[in-house]
């Protein structure tokens, strides 16, 4: 297994390097202090996993893009000092596997890069409140709007899945059981009257 770090604080760098290898004993760590010395080492060697501090100079939203792009970053997930209320939900729609805070304990970073290399989604209690306050403000509030039927709980798994997600991972990210996020996406079908994601996704469109 092999993991980049990216990180502009030599001993940030080291502290995380430390981490993973106590968690991840077999797994061969490389470090980067720049996005430049980053971008280069991408280019000549894949990875499982990058853990990217976003606040680096010159790190944004499009490097998670432009990192997703090469095929060679393999999972992201952001470790930043940076604010998770602001960054987060943008770090994840731009490709990003996960956010986390720097403010978080050692167990939560393991607990990050374990749901992140099983091809999960991690995001704190936090962002999924978050996330779930942004679904429910921005349903229409037509009575005659199909999306009124469908309760917080529905429209906060149609963003998942339409982001992606399966439904194993949707029910780690919930704590819910993969049969009770199964029940919400066959409400979902049923009240929209679609058959598969796709017809999901261009009715979500329609009625946005």
């Amino acid at each position: 297994m092999k993991i980049l770090v990216i990180d502009g604080h030599p001993l940030m760098r080291s502290a995380i390097k430390r981490e993973v290898k106590d968690h991840k004993p077999q797994a061969r760590v490389t470090l980067a202090g720049q996005l430049e010395e980053a971008m280069n080492v991408i280019e000549n060697q894949s990875f499982d996993m990058t853990i990217i501090e976003i606040g680096i100079p010159g790190g944004s939203m499009h490097t998670i893009r432009e990192m997703r792009m090469t095929g060679r970053a393999g999972k992201i997930l952001v470790y930043s000092s940076m604010s998770e209320a602001t960054y987060a939900l943008p770090a994840v729609s731009s490709g990003a596997h996960g956010f986390l805070s720097k403010d978080g304990t050692g167990d939560e970073l393991r607990i990050a890069i374990d749901m992140v290399l099983e091809s999960k989604t991690y995001f704190s209690k936090t962002i999924q409140e978050s996330l779930l306050s942004r679904v429910i403000a921005n349903v229409d509030a037509s009575d005659h709007n199909p999306l009124q039927t469908l309760t917080p709980r529905e429209r906060l798994v149609v963003h998942l899945l339409l982001q992606g997600n399966k439904i194993r991972a949707i029910a780690e990210m919930l704590d819910l059981k993969e049969s009770t996020v199964s029940t919400f996406k066959a409400n979902v079908f049923k009240k929209l009257q679609v058959g598969n994601l796709v017809a999901l996704s261009e009715k979500m469109e329609m009625l946005r």
